[in-house]
């Protein structure tokens, strides 16, 4: 619980800085949503056949995985785990995610609709598991001999993806020959993203923190950042463009997940300091 909860802080950490991005033109019209009984509920990814998976907690602390397919939702807990974490869905309705066995390890997995994969980095004790392609490739990080370490596994092949220079990496979704997530040198943290073999940073102008959850299959990209007030606001990438993704009234959002036509699901907190899932529809002008 403890890695899941170091992954949400590098994806929100304040810093202070100037001006920031613009925000969503047209609107897009906002949903939010709670997994029955939760006392918090993230959306964690949207696929193309408007399926959402994301996270919730239950009144007893425990977390667990949750797939909403129109209005019906559905837990998802490994068996025997201690807690679920989900955090993808690609369009073949493949999920992603990790779990913490009764052993105290920690795993990625893959649920291919009637199949379970657990995944283990060589040699590491702890492996979290971010986003499945359309192809099957799982993007993640592990933690071998303590060293966190970005990982493609393709083809059942564990590929490092290691940002030039940086001192963390940790790609989070793979779309096609593209993967993005973020990376950290010193104390800046950006995203980026690794396409034909060239890692570009991705950042806002003004603004901090960059990190990336979700991309498209045009290249749309989703995931927060800092304004200088060390607020965090959703973030979409289009055409090199940042554009601030907010829920009406909230505070403290994070756009994790998009598919192709706009749609991003997130999270954000209410006054009471709730915390919600959210779907956006239409987000940003029309491509």
């Amino acid at each position: 619980m403890k890695l899941l909860r170091l992954f949400l802080l590098f994806a929100g950490a304040a810093c202070s800085c100037t001006a920031v991005a613009q925000n969503i033109n047209p609107p897009a019209t906002f949903f939010s949503f709670d997994f029955p009984g939760a006392t918090n509920t993230q959306a964690t990814a949207i696929n193309i056949g408007g399926k959402i998976v994301g996270r919730y907690i239950s009144s007893d602390g425990v977390q667990h995985g949750f797939l909403l397919n129109g209005t019906q939702y559905k837990s998802i807990d490994i068996a025997g785990a201690t807690f679920t974490d989900v955090t993808w869905i690609n369009r073949y309705d493949q999920i992603s995610g990790t779990y913490a066995s009764s052993d105290s390890k920690t795993h990625a997995f893959v649920l291919t609709p009637g199949v379970f994969t657990r995944i283990d980095y060589p040699g590491a004790q702890t492996t979290l598991g971010f986003g499945v392609g359309d192809n099957g490739e799982v993007a993640g990080i592990a933690f071998p001999n303590n060293v966190l370490t970005g990982y493609l596994l393709k083809q059942g092949a564990f590929n490092v993806i290691a940002f030039p220079g940086a001192s963390a990496t940790l790609p989070t979704i793979v779309v096609g020959q593209r993967i993005a997530g973020g990376y950290s040198i010193g104390t800046v943290n950006a995203g980026f993203l690794l396409s034909d073999g060239t890692y570009k940073s991705i950042t806002c102008p003004g603004g901090s923190n960059v990190f990336l959850s979700g991309m498209d299959p045009a290249g749309d990209m989703v995931g927060g950042v800092n304004t200088p007030d060390g607020k965090q606001h959703g973030l979409l990438v289009r055409n090199g463009n940042c554009i601030l993704v907010d829920f009406p009234g909230g505070t403290n959002a994070y756009a994790n997940g998009i598919a192709t036509g706009g749609n991003i699901v997130g999270r954000y907190t209410d006054a009471a300091g709730n915390v919600h899932g959210f779907l956006a529809v239409g987000v940003g002008a029309a491509k």
